[in-house]
């Protein structure tokens, strides 16, 4: 079973919580706490289902080429339950957790009634403008556009600056991307860096993160007209073992490309490169083979598309989960 804290990690980086608004006809609107994460290997998600429930679905293809994506769903009670045990550990989505928790509690001290048939009533107009103020709460925080918190986001943990591994390394799963690039000299020798690096709006997690394993930080302007600014916080060649080592026995959708980048820095390290004078002899031909199989082998997993089909994802297991 996955962890709470990598739990948080994967809900902090590709989850998204709200309050769904649910038209009912001839009857008054009714309000659904949703709470969804999102992920092109179903396995990952069902891992995750394996120990903290939810209901597995189908979301289709963003573009026609995409690997198809899946949403792993909790709703009401079942979402309730686990924003409870989860929310101490979030903090990209903890507002939106308080916010969800702070609506149940409204619902609970408002005590419905039903007709004969067993419909529920209507709510009165004083209790729909309340759970509207909530729904449009929920909607600000989830807004793409410029920041909309006027103060810091809220720490429900004295120990919330400690960032573990295991939320690292969902985080990562949901929101990092593993790479090899590479680059060619004037002199048509090719050069291979491992690269690792998680993106997001909030960069106080960012910011926590490397005070925790390092890392640097850099800045991107919106994609879009009005959207938040974005941030990346980047390890690159001698950073990456470290944090690899770190965060390896808790990653899941990503534990085949740190396997592979995991091979370059190690075969980098046990290759003895000699010199030609002042400058530094050619690697044999062996040498850059090896590694441009490496840097293919990541680019087939960081593929969009095309995809194997789900009952060939899953006839693939999953790596065993740190306890």
């Amino acid at each position: 079973m996955v962890s709470l804290e990598y739990f948080a990690g994967f809900l902090d980086g590709d989850g998204y919580l709200a309050l769904a608004r649910i038209k009912r006809r001839h009857r008054s609107l009714e309000y659904c706490v949703r709470l969804c994460v999102y992920n092109a290997d179903p396995r990952v998600l069902a891992e995750i289902q394996h120990g903290w429930g939810g209901f597995l679905s189908a979301v289709g293809q963003r573009r026609p080429a995409w690997k198809p994506s899946y949403a792993l769903i909790w709703t009401n009670a079942a979402a309730v339950g686990l924003l409870g045990k989860v929310a101490p550990h979030l903090r990209v989505k903890s507002e939106q957790a308080t916010a969800l928790l702070e609506f149940n509690e409204h619902v609970n001290t408002c005590r419905r009634t039903r007709d004969s048939a067993g419909h529920l009533l209507p709510l009165t107009e004083e209790a729909l403008g309340v759970r509207a103020v909530f729904h449009a709460r929920l909607r600000r925080l989830n807004m793409k556009g410029k920041s909309v918190r006027s103060y810091p986001p809220a720490r429900s943990s004295p120990n919330q600056t400690h960032v573990s591994a295991a939320y690292l390394a969902g985080f990562i799963d949901a929101e990092g991307c593993l790479m090899i690039p590479k680059a060619t000299g004037a002199n048509g020798r090719s050069h291979y860096h491992a690269r690792i690096s998680v993106g997001n709006t909030d960069r106080s997690v960012l910011e926590e993160i490397r005070a925790q394993f390092g890392g640097i930080m850099t800045n991107h302007p919106p994609g879009k007209v009005g959207w938040s600014y974005a941030y990346q916080l980047i390890w690159t060649d001698g950073m990456v073992e470290s944090l690899l080592n770190a965060v390896m026995p808790y990653l899941l959708a990503k534990r085949p490309q740190a396997t592979i980048m995991l091979d370059l820095v190690y075969h980098k390290k046990s290759t003895h490169q000699g010199r030609n004078g002042r400058r530094f002899a050619r690697h044999p031909e062996t040498v850059a083979e090896f590694r441009e199989n490496l840097r293919r082998q990541m680019k087939e997993l960081n593929a969009k598309g095309p995809s194997a089909g789900p009952s060939q994802l899953f006839q693939r297991p999953l790596p065993p989960v740190a306890r």
